[in-house]
């Protein structure tokens, strides 16, 4: 255990000031960060895997929370594992969490901040997703790749030794384009992450893919290749008012193994002039409710 490094971290309550504290103890470090090396320097003894079908992780302590032990879903992926095990470390570390606690898929995405649970488990995600692709070196990265492309999610996924949902998730949070992610499975639906600034999608997880969008008629081979991108009217994707006209929207895709694939939906950037003189006419974006 690394007392010097427990010390700092023992003074912050946030996932973000705990995350600065670790990144300035280990400035040696690239992509992908070392989890479970880390867990062990602060406390945690064991790894262990979990039977229990109802929860992905879990994390027991003594009453201090000086040790632990974290649990991960057994069989799961190495990359979702790692993300499991921040989730849990990030229990761990903050100070204001309780120890012996189990962690439900559902916990793993959670967002919200309206209760006491959900709040922390909310936190663990941060910490999770910020120790896994921390902001400078993901910004740093992300921004070597150039103009927007489907393709850049996936290559920083396996950059960074994370899953492809988690990363979509980062990616959104850090870009600067206004943009969103579609990952379908046979032409439906399964999750969609989007910028704050994007429109207000019309489709939802379960729904088929528009008819009209360029993923629905993209051939099913080659895998893994990236289509040109095409250009949209808005409404095939976003939900539009009645007399006024939503913006053009650029659509790119690519297809995987077994069914899968990954749409990356694009808005171009407008003039200021420009937005200042039609954006209310052209367009009304509304912002999703996390």
């Amino acid at each position: 255990m690394s007392d010097e490094l427990r010390m700092d971290l023992a003074d912050c309550g946030s996932p973000e000031k705990l995350i600065a504290v670790i990144l300035k103890h280990h400035p040696q470090w690239t992509p992908p960060v070392p989890v479970e090396e880390l867990a062990l320097k602060v406390g945690i003894e064991e790894f262990r895997e979990l039977e229990a079908q109802t929860f992905e992780g879990a994390l027991l302590t003594d009453p201090d929370k000086t040790r632990g032990v974290i649990l991960t879903k057994a069989g799961a992926r190495d990359e979702r594992r790692r993300f499991t095990i921040g989730h849990e470390l990030g229990h761990f570390l903050i100070p204001s969490h309780k120890g012996n606690r189990q962690c439900s898929a559902a916990d793993m995405r959670e967002t919200r901040r309206d209760n006491h649970h959900r709040r922390q488990e909310a936190e663990a995600n941060r910490f999770s997703a910020g120790l896994l692709m921390p902001r400078p070196w993901f910004v740093r990265d992300m921004r070597k790749l150039g103009e927007a492309d489907v393709t850049h999610v996936r290559h920083l996924a396996k950059q960074y030794r994370t899953s492809l949902e988690a990363c979509a998730n980062r990616y959104v949070e850090l870009t600067d384009d206004t943009c969103a992610l579609v990952f379908s499975k046979d032409g439906v639906i399964r999750y969609l992450r989007w910028t704050d600034k994007f429109p207000f999608l019309s489709v939802k997880a379960g729904d088929r893919l528009p008819r009209n969008s360029a993923s629905l008629s993209a051939p099913a081979t080659p895998v893994r290749v990236a289509t040109s991108w095409a250009d949209l009217d808005g409404s095939t994707w976003l939900e539009t008012k009645w007399g006024k006209a939503a913006p053009r929207v650029l659509e790119q895709s690519i297809r995987q193994s077994d069914g899968f694939q990954t749409t990356l939906l694009f808005i171009e950037s407008r003039d200021e002039d420009d937005d200042n003189a039609d954006l209310e006419e052209s367009w009304t974006p509304r912002f999703h409710r996390r």
